[in-house]
């Protein structure tokens, strides 16, 4: 958790992300204060605060982009949560070659960067704003050009062979074109030709995974399958 707190401070604190998000001084100040207070329980409610409006930068669609999200009854950018990102840094290894497939601004896959460094993070977005929006995150962090892609598409048309573990937050609801959606994302990761990990928030995905995926976690939130 401290890494992650280190991160988002350093985020905060950075001239060109205060720039994007003027207000994000507050939520600083208050985690800060909470700090010196000695105080875990405020300090960790508002840990997830500043966490949170950091998630929301760039959170905007171009009318083609909205166009589309609207005909995959798609959702647009949601916080994942910190506990994901804890629950997944211990099996992310140096090599590894992480995946998060409606990555937002990237806030996740980055902060996945600081906790457990490794060779590659893929994000993929269909919102230009957001990727704009991360890689000015990805500059303030300090991690290096070579770590991260960004790849603004649809995530149906982007190949994820190379993976080892995915991340996704539901990205569409469970209406017929929803459901079209999780079978192509199903059957992408069913190509990976090698052990792959998911870990998916708000579950809408399991149903659609074949037998060669089995479930290992659960808390109601994550959710977390492997194939081997």
């Amino acid at each position: 958790m401290a890494t992650i707190a280190a991160a988002l401070l350093r985020l905060a604190t950075d001239r060109v992300v205060r720039s994007e998000l003027p207000a994000i001084h507050e939520h600083e100040r208050k985690f800060r204060e909470a700090t010196g207070r000695g105080d875990p329980w405020a300090q960790e409610s508002l840990l997830v605060n500043l966490y949170s409006h950091l998630h929301t930068a760039g959170s905007l669609y171009s009318p083609s982009e909205r166009m589309l999200l609207s005909r995959r009854d798609g959702y647009s950018c949601h916080a994942g949560g910190l506990s994901p990102l804890i629950k997944a840094g211990p099996f992310i290894t140096p090599d590894s070659v992480v995946v998060d497939l409606g990555a937002g601004n990237g806030l996740q896959g980055l902060l996945l960067q600081c906790i457990s460094p490794h060779r590659k993070t893929l994000q993929v977005e269909l919102s230009s704003e957001m990727i704009r929006t991360g890689r000015l995150f990805q500059e303030a962090l300090g991690i290096g050009a070579d770590r991260v892609e960004w790849i603004h598409d649809d995530i149906v048309n982007v190949s994820i062979e190379a993976a080892d573990i995915v991340y996704l937050y539901r990205p569409a609801r469970t209406s017929l074109n929803g459901r079209e959606f999780y079978r192509a994302i199903a059957r992408k990761l069913a190509s990976v030709p090698k052990p792959l990990m998911v870990f998916s928030i708000a579950d809408c995905l399991g149903q659609f995974l074949d037998e060669r995926f089995s479930l290992f976690f659960t808390d109601g939130h994550l959710t977390c399958f492997s194939k081997r």
